[in-house]
């Protein structure tokens, strides 16, 4: 009996008294770890107890669902979802960052935009310096062997073309007389005249006049064409147009317009293929040029030439070294012909070289 009475006696009442206190400050340490809007929405007892059990669960959340059609009365700060257990999870969306916003969402793109923008720099300068490195760096056997085929091609390209240029160079030479590709001094259109006082006469033809017992009853026309033809430069030589003078051997006298230091000399007859005799008797053979400084000066022998009769009309012949002078005045001495002894035709006379 005594030690019941003991144990309900006033060390008992001390010892429950604080097992209260204790519970108490437990119980209030407890509920100030509870959320407070928790609290408000009654989710907790007066004495700090649950009323509802339930398991926090943590979810982040980087985009927010549009809401559902059937719960527009749902608070829009409160996302609850129910678990396997039925019970509810609750979260405060305060703690995460809504991506769904327009400002967020053009926040998020500009960033993108930067990084893809940066990307692509880099991957440009990238790209420039490598090209750049491939065009500097020209010691690596690939590149050697590069160049070095490149100008090997180069080369015979060169080469070709030079071959193409000749080959075009001998076409022109034989379609073009090496007169044409000289000034010709001795050319009327320039200055140049014929001196008639040291010319031979113009030939006429014995049945240019009516003659009766030796007798002249109508008198010789004049030639139709005058020695001015030889200077006149005449291109193609047409058949007839000629000065010609009797017999085989004759002379004729040029003025130039300039005084020229005389380098080569041109004579040109119609060739056999054009002459409508199918010959050329009537051409110059063997002939002599003779240069003055003056017109009464002896002269100075510049050389004699052969034309050949077989070939080309225009035909070009080289004054020697020794003899090339300085001229005013020159002249032409056809020596004889190619089997005419009637009369010898001059088609064309011209002289070359350079101003003095």
């Amino acid at each position: 009996m005594s030690s019941v009475r003991s144990a309900n006696g006033p060390n008992s009442r001390k010892s429950t008294l604080s097992d209260s206190v204790s519970s108490t400050f437990v119980l209030s340490e407890a509920m100030l770890r509870r959320s407070q809007r928790l609290q408000s929405n009654g989710y907790y007892g007066s004495q700090g107890e649950p009323l509802i059990s339930y398991k926090e669960t943590l979810y982040r959340i980087f985009k927010r669902r549009p809401p559902h059609p059937g719960l527009d009365n749902i608070d829009q700060d409160t996302v609850e979802y129910n678990t396997d257990d039925c019970d509810t999870v609750d979260y405060n969306t305060d703690d995460f960052v809504d991506y769904s916003s327009d400002s967020s969402r053009g926040l998020f793109r500009a960033i993108k935009a930067l990084g893809l923008l940066v990307l692509m720099l880099a991957l440009c300068f990238g790209l420039i310096f490598s090209i750049g490195g491939l065009k500097m760096d020209f010691s690596t056997p690939f590149m050697s062997e590069y160049l070095m085929n490149g100008h090997e091609q180069v080369e015979r390209q060169v080469q070709e073309l030079q071959r193409e240029l000749m080959d075009l160079r001998k076409k022109i030479d034989f379609l073009l007389p090496a007169g044409d590709r000289m000034p010709n001094f001795a050319l009327e259109e320039l200055g140049a005249e014929i001196v008639k006082e040291q010319s031979s006469a113009s030939y006429l033809s014995e049945q240019a006049g009516l003659k009766l017992l030796g007798l002249t009853l109508i008198p010789a026309k004049p030639p139709c064409v005058s020695p001015r033809v030889v200077i006149q430069g005449q291109v193609p030589m047409v058949p007839g147009a000629c000065w010609s003078f009797a017999g085989s051997q004759g002379h004729l006298t040029i003025k130039l317009p300039y005084s020229i230091a005389i380098s080569h000399v041109t004579l040109g007859h119609i060739s056999k293929m054009v002459s409508p005799s199918g010959k050329v008797s009537s051409a110059p053979r063997m002939f002599s040029v003779f240069g003055k400084r003056a017109l009464d000066d002896s002269g100075v022998h510049l050389g004699t030439f052969v034309y050949d009769e077989n070939g080309d009309p225009l035909q070009t012949f080289r004054i020697p070294d020794d003899k090339v002078d300085v001229i005013r005045y020159i002249t032409l001495h056809v020596l004889n012909n190619w089997g005419n002894r009637e009369y010898s035709c001059l088609y064309n006379f011209r002289v070359h070289g350079k101003l003095a």
